[in-house]
């Protein structure tokens, strides 16, 4: 027992410093293919080889991160997943900005690149609708899109999605300083033209520190175990892989959502056109996160009320903002969607 002991010590501190010392970069886990693209933008089609009739599924990810989340590892893949039930799975990827893009904000994000690349998913798949499965920002993203394209959204899927800016946890002081117009935060990044990728991580590390302190625990501990340590460093290497934001949209992001909250409105302007939730019809799958501390469920929520959907669902499950990438969809989901996704 000794001995035992001590060889899986011996791998413990191997596995560890090996991983630390990884520098390999991620690579997708499943065939892919580009069909579309806007400077560094690019739209990703992923081929189910399970034949079905059903619609497929677009990934809206966050624009501030790399959306290598979405296919950590071969084991822990949500495209994986949905491939394996049978979906076309189509991904928007949003590149680093290059200076021509310096001024897309909040609408031309959603005019310029997400309608695009939802047309374009559409034409290619031969399909009317898709669902549009939405993550963190993304989600917010996908629910404003929802609303100004009904007719293209069969089935709307968020995924710890924040709603209610107001309910944004311990940084109270510096949101009502931003609503009281005693810090012009919009002003400077709008100046900034393109804030680089680690002022983007700096400024998520403000509010998220603590979080990212233990999993070098974790790792530790389970340093012995290969698919652990394979699925930590990839989703190391993802927490600090953020992407260069315009200044454009950090404006909109802090103006519309977080100074002024437009999404409990209900109802607003948008570039020109008026954005209101009550146009989404969509079946509407909401899932949020139990111990979320940057995106709580209370958060997520309100939208509930806000939509004119029927068929509403709401699944808490335990974990963090990223754990349903280690712990899988369940099957509840599974069901929900297979039987709203019939062409």
């Amino acid at each position: 027992m000794k001995e035992e002991n001590s060889q899986k010590e011996i791998a413990r501190w191997k596995g560890f410093m090996d991983t630390l010392q990884n520098e390999s970069e991620w690579e997708p886990n499943f065939p892919r293919r580009e069909i579309w693209n806007q400077y560094n933008s690019k739209l990703w089609y992923y081929h189910s080889g399970n034949q079905t009739d059903l619609i497929p599924v677009f990934f809206l990810y966050s624009p501030i991160n790399k959306p290598s989340i979405l296919d950590l590892t071969k084991e822990h893949s949500m495209v994986g997943e949905f491939l394996e039930e049978g979906y076309d799975v189509y991904l928007l990827e949003f590149g680093e900005p290059v200076i021509e893009e310096r001024g897309i904000g909040l609408g031309e994000y959603l005019s310029q690149y997400v309608h695009p690349s939802i047309k374009k998913a559409l034409d290619h798949s031969g399909r009317d609708e898709l669902s549009l499965s939405g993550f963190c920002l993304g989600g917010t993203l996908a629910v404003i899109y929802a609303a100004l394209h009904p007719q293209l959204i069969k089935n709307l899927i968020l995924f710890v999605t924040p709603i209610d800016f107001d309910q944004i946890p311990d940084y109270r002081s510096w949101v009502e300083a931003l609503k009281n117009d005693e810090l012009d935060v919009p002003a400077f990044v709008e100046e900034m033209n393109i804030i680089p990728a680690p002022f983007v991580r700096y400024g998520m590390r403000a509010l998220t520190a603590p979080i990212y302190l233990s999993p070098y625990f974790s790792l530790l501990n389970r340093a012995y175990d290969k698919e652990y340590t394979d699925y930590w460093l990839r989703f190391n290497q993802w927490t600090n892989d953020h992407l260069s934001l315009t200044g454009a949209m950090a404006r909109d992001i802090l103006t519309y959502f977080v100074k002024e909250n437009v999404l409990m409105k209900g109802e607003f302007p948008l570039s020109g056109e008026n954005v209101d939730l009550k146009t989404i019809e969509s079946n509407l799958y909401m899932i949020s996160s139990q111990y979320d501390h940057l995106v709580p469920t209370s958060i997520s929520t309100p939208l509930l009320d806000l939509v004119a959907s029927k068929d509403k669902q709401l699944l808490e499950v335990a974990g963090g903002h990223a754990s349903l990438i280690k712990y899988g969809i369940s099957t509840e989901f599974k069901e929900w969607l297979h039987a709203r996704s019939k062409s």
